[in-house]
């Protein structure tokens, strides 16, 4: 019954919200952007479970100012080559704790990122430009990054933060449940809160005013057809998160791409044989993966 009434309460303030944010676009369009942005951007975040707190515990944390927040940085290991993962949305670290089990951490140093407003990062708000620059702050503390593993959000914030600066020094990208840019990620907004087009245009204005980069161009083909480097993508073919058709026709026939679908393992794609094609693609030399992508 209690979460019944919640549900029932959320889905009336989104409503509300909505009816809101249609009234006031024609009318105080400043105002109105910017409230749809905050909206947007809200966490409502997640409390790290105990059991998170005791893997967490397990690592050396270290906090990255950025320009409106603070972000947390986790560290496993002291190896030569550096990982380092990406979450998504209303997730944190912990999500990574089978992948970091599984490396050698004398052959690997691992690092993961809370995402603002989320796990131990401080903050109310997440936006994609917010992410990047959490980022672009930690690769100044890892130095070069062997592989980037992301995963939804997550996934489009590792190809903006190439899309942003092609010589970002990453060498291999593996991308997992990743949605196909960002005007899918407006699209959701527009339909859960049932916003008009005029309100979504005129979000548009004050997203692109934050990016480094037109929304429009912000997608995973965009990433796909600019980058050179080897990539993994991962997709479960039935996601109802991040539809896999918009996936499959934005993957190009390059060389340097690979891919895995599954089947049966929902958006969150935590299956053992996801775990181990991955580490498999990790451990690819470069002739390796050559070969494997010819």
């Amino acid at each position: 019954m209690k979460l019944q009434f919640k549900n029932y309460m959320k889905k009336f303030i989104e409503k509300t919200a909505g009816i809101y944010l249609n009234l006031t676009a024609p009318i105080f369009p400043k105002l109105n952007r910017k409230h749809a942005f905050k909206l947007l951007c809200k966490v409502n975040r997640i409390p790290v479970s105990q059991e998170g707190k005791e893997f967490l515990k397990t690592a050396t944390l270290q906090y990255l100012k950025l320009s409106e927040t603070e972000v947390a940085l986790h560290k496993w290991g002291n190896g030569p080559k550096n990982i380092l993962f990406l979450h998504g949305w209303m997730s944190y670290t912990q999500r990574w704790k089978p992948f970091i089990n599984s490396f050698d951490l004398n052959e690997f140093t691992v690092y993961s990122l809370d995402a603002p407003a989320h796990g131990f990062s401080k903050g109310t708000e997440l936006n994609i430009e917010m992410y990047r620059e959490g980022v672009e702050e930690a690769i100044k503390i890892t130095g070069e990054i062997d592989t980037l593993i992301c995963h939804s959000l997550g996934s489009l914030v590792g190809a903006y933060a190439f899309l942003t600066d092609p010589k970002i020094p990453i060498k291999k990208y593996v991308f997992m449940g990743t949605p196909s840019g960002l005007n899918a990620i407006l699209g959701y907004f527009k339909e859960t809160i049932n916003i008009s087009n005029r309100t979504i245009d005129n979000l548009k204005i004050k997203v692109d005013s934050i990016l480094k980069i037109p929304s429009e161009k912000l997608t995973l083909d965009q990433f796909l057809n600019r980058t050179e480097k080897p990539v993994l993508i991962v997709h479960e073919i039935s996601d109802t998160v991040t539809p896999f058709q918009p996936i499959k026709e934005a993957i190009p026939n390059k060389k340097n791409i690979q891919t895995f679908f599954t089947q049966g393992q929902d958006h969150n794609l935590k299956g053992k044989e996801t775990l181990n094609e991955i580490l498999k693609f990790i451990n690819q030399t470069k002739k390796e993966t050559a070969t494997l992508c010819m």
